[in-house]
C-alpha cells in the first residue's frame, strides 16, 4: 500500500496502481466503522465524471457494507453535493470520489464524517490495522437531493435583474447541475462542456489556469454575455471571468463577496496563505476580522467553524460562504451569488473587478519535486534561506514580506510539487521578491529545475 495517498486533508493517488481493491476495501470499512461508532447506519457517496469512478465505488461499497452500514448513494454529483446532502440530509457522514484537479488517471475520496471533514492522515493509522473483513451482501439506496439543492440556491440568490452568462464546467461533475440552477434564476444560461466526460476533451478542468479558460472568453465575447464562470472537475472551484473577457482573481472574488455580506453583519473572514495582502485591508476596512489559515479546504472549513466566520476562500478557487449557508466549498452557489452580486450593483463585472486595490502579483506556480521529501525540502529551506530585514510568516511553509512585497513557498499537500507566488504593490517590488525567492532556491537546490508549470 502507497500510504503517501493519505494526504493532509484527502486521500489521492493513481487510480489504477494506488487505489486498488484491497485498499478501497479496507478504506470502506475503516470508514463504516466510524459511522457504526457514531451512531448512524448510513453514510451519502457521490462521484465525479473520472473513468475509474464507477470501480472505485464498487470497491469502497464493498468495505462500507462489510461494517454493516448501508451506502446512500448520490450518483454523478459535485463535491458541494455530498456536503449538501451530510448537511440537510438523514446522515452527517458522507464520501466524495473524486480526483478533483489532478491528471484524469488519478482519483481519491474527500470525507466527511459527523459533519466535519477528515484527513487521509487520521483514516491511514486505522487502514493498516485491518487485515480482512467479511463481505456482506450489498445495501446500496440511491437517492437525489437536487431539487431541494436547486430550489435552496435559487430562494438565497434570485434577483429581479437577470443576466447572460456562460458556463464552463470542463466536462466534469457540474455541468448538468449548474445549468439547471442558473436557469431555475432566470438568467440567460449558455452551457459549454457540460456534459461529464472523464477524459476531459476540450481542456482540463481546472479554473485557476488561465490556459483552460480560452473557450469561456471566446463564448463570452460572441455571445456579448455579462460575465462567465468556470467550474473545476468535481465543482467545488468556481473562476468568474468578466464581460470584457478579463480572469478575476480569486482574491478580488473573495474581496467581492466580503464586501457584500459584511454589509450584511459582521464576523471574521477566512483566507488561505497564498491570498492577497489587499484582501485582509480590505476586510477590516469593512468592519471585519481577516483570519490568514493554511492552504487546503480541510483547514479553511475547520476554521470557519471554530470561528463562525461569515466566510471563507482560498486563491485556488475555494469558496467557503457561511452566512445563511453551510460552510463549504460550492462552485455553484458561489457562482450564483457572485452573478447577484453583479446583477445588484448596477456596475459590469469589468467595473466591479477595476474597483479593487491594483497590485502585480503572479498567478500560482508550480516547481516539480520529489512527492516523498517535499515536506522536508521546505524544512530545509526555511534552516538555509537568507532574507534580512524581513517578516517571515512559517504557517504554511514560508512566507517572507519586504517593504510591500511577499513572496510565498510552500509545499502541495495534493501533487509532488512546490507551489509559489508573488506580490507586489509596484511591478518592481514583484520581481525582486521572485528574484531573492530564486537566488535562495538555487542556493539551497541547486539541481532544483526552476521552469514553471
Amino acid at each position: 500500500m502507497n500510504e503517501n495517498i493519505f494526504r493532509a486533508y484527502d486521500i489521492r493517488g493513481n487510480a489504477e496502481q494506488d487505489l486498488t481493491p484491497d485498499v478501497l476495501v479496507k478504506i470502506g470499512f475503516v470508514l463504516g466503522n466510524k459511522v457504526k461508532e457514531s451512531g448512524s447506519d448510513a453514510i451519502y457517496v457521490g462521484h465525479d465524471s473520472r473513468l475509474s469512478c464507477q470501480r472505485i465505488f464498487t470497491d469502497l461499497c464493498v468495505g462500507i457494507n462489510s461494517a454493516d452500514i448501508k451506502v446512500l448513494n448520490l450518483g454523478l454529483v459535485p463535491t458541494p453535493m455530498v456536503y449538501y446532502a451530510t448537511n440537510v440530509g438523514s446522515t452527517s457522514h458522507g464520501v466524495m470520489i473524486t480526483g478533483s484537479h489532478n491528471p484524469k488517471d488519478d482519483n481519491g475520496l474527500k470525507i466527511v464524517l459527523d459533519g466535519g471533514p477528515v484527513s487521509g492522515l487520521d483514516i491511514l493509522k486505522y487502514v493498516k490495522k485491518v487485515e480482512s473483513c467479511a463481505t456482506n451482501e450489498a445495501n446500496i439506496e440511491n437517492i437525489s437531493f437536487e431539487d431541494q439543492y436547486i430550489h435552496e440556491v435559487v430562494s438565497k440568490s434570485s434577483t429581479s435583474k437577470k443576466l447572460k452568462i456562460v458556463l464552463d464546467s470542463g466536462n466534469g461533475a457540474a455541468g448538468i447541475l449548474a445549468h439547471k440552477t442558473f436557469v431555475a434564476l432566470g438568467h440567460e444560461t449558455i452551457s459549454i462542456n457540460q456534459e461529464p466526460d472523464g477524459n476531459f476533451p476540450n481542456h482540463h478542468p481546472d479554473p485557476s489556469k488561465e490556459k483552460n479558460l480560452e473557450q469561456i472568453k471566446s463564448k463570452i465575447s460572441e455571445t456579448n454575455a455579462d460575465l462567465g464562470l468556470a467550474f473545476d472537475g468535481d465543482g467545488d472551484r468556481v473562476g468568474l471571468i468578466t464581460n470584457n473577457g478579463d480572469f478575476v482573481l480569486s482574491d478580488h472574488i473573495i474581496m467581492m463577496l466580503a464586501e457584500y455580506y459584511l454589509k450584511q453583519t459582521k464576523g471574521p473572514v477566512v483566507f488561505d496563505v497564498k491570498c492577497s495582502d489587499e484582501l485582509g485591508k480590505m476586510i477590516e476596512q469593512n468592519g471585519g476580522e481577516p483570519i490568514m489559515e493554511k492552504t487546503g479546504h480541510f483547514n479553511i472549513k475547520n476554521t470557519i467553524k471554530n470561528t463562525n466566520a461569515i466566510l471563507g476562500g482560498e486563491m485556488s478557487g475555494h469558496i467557503f460562504i457561511n452566512h445563511e449557508w453551510y460552510g463549504f466549498d460550492d462552485a455553484i452557489f458561489s457562482g450564483a451569488m457572485l452573478s447577484k452580486i453583479v446583477a445588484e450593483s448596477g456596475k459590469s463585472a469589468s467595473d466591479i473587478r477595476d474597483h479593487f486595490p491594483k497590485t502585480y502579483s503572479t498567478p500560482e506556480l508550480n516547481l516539480n519535486v520529489n512527492d516523498e521529501i517535499k515536506f522536508q525540502m521546505i524544512e530545509t529551506f526555511l534552516r538555509e534561506m537568507d532574507f534580512a530585514d524581513a517578516k517571515i510568516n512559517t504557517i504554511d511553509g514560508v512566507r517572507v514580506t519586504i517593504d510591500g512585497a511577499w513572496g510565498l513557498l510552500r509545499a502541495s499537500n495534493t501533487s509532488p510539487k512546490f507551489v509559489l507566488r508573488f506580490e507586489g504593490d509596484t511591478k518592481d517590488s514583484m520581481l525582486s521578491i521572485q528574484e531573492r525567492f530564486e537566488q535562495n532556491l538555487r542556493k539551497v537546490f541547486p539541481d532544483l529545475d526552476l521552469n514553471y508549470h
